[in-house]
């Protein structure tokens, strides 16, 4: 009997019945970089052969069990590919998580390092101030302005103009010199902060590579599993089409309408779920005036965290010196200690690869969906509507993928392996997505229109 192995637990092969084709994953809570979910790989399937379904025509049960089986393994097939799918999506969303905050780092990284040459800078300028200060303090003199008086009338009206100046002058070294202290705390301070963003820098850089490694083997294992649907359901359908006398194309029709009708059930009610919760949270805003943000809705992400640069230390200007009187060369002055060195900038820090993923094409996709309307009965007037909701929804993007919600592509399926019921492929091509977006509309509200109002009043569809 084939068995699934996903999330460490062991499924049983059951009828379509009570299973159907949906292989659900509870979607996963992320924090900072949340874990990513690998599903282990399924058991090997004993697939029937042909001989084994024309065996089972020769008797009514065998051939009804067999049709049970076939049924059950292309769920199996589906599910295990909805599975890999979901992880290879929450995968992209682990690596998208840390390169921005890489990304955020190294910007940090850069507002201290300009921070820091500034107040390198001024501390540098103060120090120079300070020894043109002491320069002028031992021209100025230092003789007893007393002993001068008794010495010569005239020599003591000068020495009180020299006292004066150096009281002047004495006052300003006095400032100036609070002015570098307090200059070298703040360059010491920023050189610390500078040194420990590098090292965040560094370590959220190598955690992005780490996970965009992670995000390309899940992508390639969610390639291979749907490469492995689309060539074992076809054998599947046409022995199933042989056992019930019907065709490959029905019975693909038919499997799935029953996915389609469980699926959109199932969305039903995550919907319902969350509206209650969108509701019972402007209930507690009612009465909160804490000003908190709501949470952001499907299809969108939350707010851009800013980096708010630490103020620069502002250094008033000194006064101006007057020049000084002339007077005899003056000795060496001993200068304040010179500011510490800067930071060594480091070796650039590798960018993180980018992980693999779907193309977006916006314009192909709304043209694809144009040319679906007519199929289901609606008109052209119904494009607008579909393309104002689902701009609102994902921007008509197939990656989209809200992390709060577990929503996922452009008609942001919640989750994103409910599309799965239309094909194994929903994580990258755009036609699966937008079937299966359409098919939803048309189930609940009808049409995209009506979609489109609804999601006016409510702010979701």
């Amino acid at each position: 009997m084939l068995t699934l192995l996903l999330t460490g637990k062991k499924f049983t092969r059951v009828s379509l019945g009570s299973v159907l084709l949906t292989g659900v994953l509870a979607a996963s809570v992320f924090t900072a970089v949340p874990a990513v979910f690998t599903p282990a790989p399924a058991a090997a399937a004993d697939y029937p052969s042909w001989d084994d379904v024309e065996q089972a025509k020769h008797s009514a049960g065998a051939k009804a069990a067999q049709v049970v089986e076939i049924e059950t393994l292309f769920g199996d097939l589906s599910a295990e590919a909805g599975a890999l799918g979901t992880a290879a999506v929450q995968a992209s969303a682990s690596h998208q998580l840390a390169a921005d905050e890489a990304e955020a780092n190294s910007r940090t990284v850069d507002v201290l390092a300009a921070q820091r040459g500034e107040a390198a800078a001024s501390a540098a300028a103060l120090t120079d101030q300070l020894g043109a200060l002491a320069a002028q303090t031992y021209k100025t003199g230092g003789m007893d302005s007393s002993l001068l008086m008794l010495l010569d009338a005239d020599a003591a009206v000068g020495a009180m103009d020299r006292l004066t100046t150096l009281q002047g002058i004495t006052g300003r070294t006095d400032s100036l010199q609070a002015q570098a202290s307090a200059a070298e705390n703040v360059l010491r301070s920023l050189e610390e902060r500078e040194a420990a963003a590098l090292q965040a820098r560094e370590s959220s850089a190598a955690e992005a590579q780490r996970l965009a490694v992670q995000a390309q083997a899940a992508a390639a294992d969610a390639d291979a599993a749907v490469r492995e649907v689309q060539g074992r359901s076809a054998v599947l359908l046409e022995q199933l089409a042989d056992l019930r006398d019907s065709s490959a194309q029905a019975e693909a029709d038919r499997l799935k309408g029953l996915q389609a009708e469980e699926t959109y059930r199932k969305q039903q009610e995550a919907r319902a779920a969350e509206e209650a919760a969108r509701e019972a949270e402007a209930r507690d805003r009612a009465g909160d005036n804490s000003g908190s943000n709501p949470a952001p809705r499907p299809g969108e992400t939350g707010p851009v965290p800013v980096i708010n640069p630490t103020p620069q230390p502002q250094v008033p200007a000194p006064n101006p010196v007057p020049p000084p009187p002339a007077a005899p060369p003056a000795p060496p002055v001993p200068q304040p200690a010179p500011a510490p060195d800067p930071v060594p900038a480091p070796a650039p820090v590798p960018t993180p690869a980018p992980a693999p993923g779907p193309v977006d094409d916006p314009a192909a996709a709304q043209a694809y969906a144009a040319g679906q309307l007519s199929s289901r009965g609606w008109g052209q007037d119904q494009f607008r509507c579909l393309v104002n909701l689902w701009q609102r929804e994902s921007g008509w993007r197939t990656s989209a993928n809200n992390p709060s919600s577990g929503a996922y592509g452009i008609p942001q399926s919640l989750p994103g392996d409910k599309m799965a019921s239309v094909g194994a492929d929903w994580r990258t091509n755009y036609r699966t997505q937008i079937e299966w977006g359409l098919g939803y509309i048309s189930s609940r509200y009808g049409s995209p229109c009506a979609a489109w109002q609804h999601s006016e009043d409510k702010n979701w569809y």
